[in-house]
């Protein structure tokens, strides 16, 4: 497991239940993205070292427990608070109304599977390097999409508005406050590993993204037909196999995998109970985490 349920004070700071290798967070860079970035999740510079020579492909889905129903935030995580203002922003005429659906970022394929959960390997001895990518965040319609991203230590992440109205986005606890204007970009460099939200606030909401980000390469995000596959599975060890989303209790497996086998799995997912919301003055203190990777830990969220 990735960690226990926490409380809504939890969701409030971002969630932070799936981290790495201390303190949780990540700090704007103004400078832009890295040279050698591309954009989509596809890096255009070589890989920095070989392949693992013995490695494995993992492909799968994620169902929801039988008899459950999608899980959705409530509103006030839908928004942040811009210096301590109890004012909600209104939401711009030019878009659509909100629905409930905006606060349900998770979905179902035709087929059952779920759509938009990370899945991620852990307990393993080498993580295969890879180079920067760019994974891009758009505010389009007044929400941002995609709702989850999952990225590595090193990547940047972009954020566009195509909106005629300006926004003020923040990842994670923040005092520091930057607008977004309409077709401005702005890079982040993702320098620690953690789970923040990625909210507006003060001028208008924008929806909510929630940004992941690993010390290593092997997960993945489960698409629009609720699959997922993950190259370079680290072959001949017992590897542990998470899928986790804010919204649902952890699943896990684990695996071992032969050099050049490709195995399909299939894991279930229990949405959490949401607690009444209490949102928290500071960041909450850290529950007991497991080892993740050999140091990865669960830590106190953002």
């Amino acid at each position: 497991m990735l960690g226990t349920a926490p409380n809504l004070s939890c969701l409030w700071l971002g969630c932070a239940l799936f981290a790495a290798l201390g303190a949780c967070g990540g700090a704007a860079d103004k400078s832009g993205g890295p040279e050698k970035a591309a954009v989509g999740g596809t890096a255009l510079a070589p890989v920095s070292s070989p392949k693992p020579v013995a490695s494995a492909v993992l492909t799968g889905s994620v169902r929801m427990a039988a008899g459950a129903s999608l899980p959705a935030y409530p509103e006030a995580l839908m928004e942040r608070s811009v210096a301590g203002s109890p004012d909600r922003g209104t939401f711009p005429p030019m878009c659509t109304p909100p629905k409930i659906a905006d606060r349900m970022p998770v979905r179902v394929a035709p087929d059952g599977k779920l759509v938009g959960v990370m899945v991620a390997l852990s307990d393993f001895k080498n993580a295969p390097k890879r180079a920067p990518k760019l994974h891009e965040v758009t505010i389009k319609d007044c929400r941002l999409t995609p709702n989850l991203v999952v990225a590595m230590i090193g990547d940047t992440l972009r954020l566009r508005n195509e909106v005629n109205f300006p926004f003020l986005p923040a990842l994670g606890v923040t005092n520091y406050n930057e607008g977004l204007l309409p077709s401005q970009i702005k890079d982040i460099k993702l320098e620690e590993a953690g789970v923040k939200a990625l909210l507006c606030g003060f001028t208008a909401p924008c929806g909510r993204s929630d940004i992941v980000v690993m010390h290593h390469p092997l997960f993945a995000v489960t698409g629009e037909d609720g699959k997922f596959r993950i190259d370079d599975f680290p072959a001949n060890e017992d590897v542990k196999l998470d899928a986790w989303h804010p919204l649902f209790g952890a699943a896990e497996l684990t695996l071992r995998l032969a050099p050049g086998e490709t195995k399909d799995v299939e894991l279930t997912l229990t949405p959490k109970p949401i607690e009444p919301v209490v949102p928290p003055t500071q960041p909450a203190a850290a529950p007991d985490g497991k080892a993740l990777h050999g140091k990865h830990k669960v830590i106190a969220p953002e």
